[in-house]
């Protein structure tokens, strides 16, 4: 077969990527681990170095020195070549970070947004990364990514549905990429949450997971072997408007949901859903007190007691059938109350009881904005990182490693 046109260089960013890979989970390095871990050769891996390290991607650290022959200099990431911008959106403020190839914050941006409509939101997110990029020194800028709550359409950059922004198959990728001269990513909270573990905790490499994000709204991400497993349309992970108990969708019993259908697990267990009830029982003028602060109590107690069981049980439901090692629930600030989280648990515990399948283990942890800003950034740093340069969109939605 006659290879294609530039499969010369399309061999040298795969290259590229797994040195920069070796050195991302494993480094400071020696070339010789590297050489060990890609199956490259010695004269490709010092060739690949010098490149990298005039670029800036990679730098020398300190000295290695073994029983014979020259001490080894070692390789870390760089910390100021290239940077990737994150931005969590919301329905009222455009939030960004700037991580450096390390995963690092290197600055952050927040605008207000005075609406939800998709220009609008646009023209904000694009003027709050160049703000955010205007305080730092460097111009490499190689992408942005977007997190929106919702179920997004990862590959063709499409918000299919979003409760909190109010959009029904939004093309937003497509819009701010024309306000912006570089690459755009847009994914949903929840699949930020899960790029974050996966690239820089390496213990999770290869693993399968399931991520839950608990706040305005519900979300699932299914990890598979260590990558995200996004569905048709971006489908998979449909866990805001799954029902555990309740009334049946279209009747007129239950609490109806953003997405025209009742009692969804997002009317009971996400913070909208909860605000929601509270105005119903006619108790949302008294505010909610701060997940560190006073407890819960009364009326409010009893919702986010309600909440915990349903959460816990869904959570369980969707681990039985996918068997993953572990489960992670990430909590937005005002949802991160003791009664939620720890009544999610217990419930999430109690269904595997009886059960003859092993219980995953089950963390928490919190999703801020910057956690969410900082893994919409980190859909950008991966493709750094990958291998599967082929799989990228026709577009060129994503950066190609060795384009330096």
């Amino acid at each position: 077969m006659k290879p294609r046109a530039g499969s010369k260089a399309l061999i040298r960013e795969i290259n590229e990527a797994l040195v920069l890979d070796v050195v991302r989970a494993h480094g400071p390095v020696a070339r010789a681990a590297i050489t060990t871990r890609t199956g490259l050769s010695a004269a490709t891996v010092t060739g690949i170095a010098a490149r990298l390290l005039s670029a800036g991607m990679l730098t020398e650290t300190d000295i290695v020195r073994g029983t014979g022959g020259r001490p080894a200099r070692l390789l870390e990431l760089g910390s100021s070549a290239v940077l990737a911008a994150g931005v969590r959106l919301s329905s009222s403020e455009v939030y960004v970070t700037l991580v450096n190839l390390r995963g690092d914050v290197v600055s952050s941006h927040r605008e207000d947004l005075s609406s939800t409509d998709p220009a609008t939101c646009a023209d904000a997110v694009a003027r709050a990364v160049r703000t955010a990029t205007g305080r730092t020194r460097s111009t490499s800028l190689i992408g942005v990514g977007v997190a929106v709550s919702g179920v997004v359409d990862h590959a063709n950059g499409v918000v299919r549905h979003s409760g909190a922004m109010g959009w029904e198959d939004v093309p937003f990728r497509a819009r701010l990429a024309a306000l912006l001269d570089c690459p755009v990513s847009l994914d949903s909270y929840v699949n930020c949450v899960a790029s974050g573990l996966l690239l820089f905790d390496g213990g999770l490499a290869g693993r399968d997971l399931l991520v839950f994000s608990v706040g305005m709204s519900l979300g699932a991400s299914v990890v598979v072997q260590g990558r995200i497993h996004r569905g048709f349309e971006g489908a998979a992970g449909g866990f805001a408007h799954s029902h555990i108990t309740g009334a049946i969708a279209g009747s007129d019993a239950g609490r109806p949901c953003h997405c025209g259908a009742v009692d969804c697990l997002e009317t009971w267990s996400s913070y909208w859903g909860i605000q929601r009830e509270r105005e119903r029982r006619g108790t949302a003028d008294r505010p909610l007190p701060d997940a560190d602060g006073d407890p819960l109590t009364g009326t409010d107690g009893e919702l986010f007691t309600e909440a915990a069981e349903r959460l816990g049980s869904a959570m369980a439901n969707a681990a039985k059938l996918l068997g993953p090692e572990r489960v992670f629930v990430a909590f937005a600030g005002e949802m991160g109350h003791a009664v939620l989280a720890s009544g999610t648990e217990r419930e999430f515990l109690r269904q595997y009881a009886r059960g003859n399948t092993p219980v995953p283990a089950f963390e928490q942890t919190r999703a801020d904005e910057t956690a969410l800003a900082r893994g919409a950034a980190y859909t950008i740093l991966a493709r750094v990182f990958t291998t599967d340069i082929l799989e990228e969109h026709a577009d060129e939605t994503g950066p190609k490693p060795a384009s330096r």
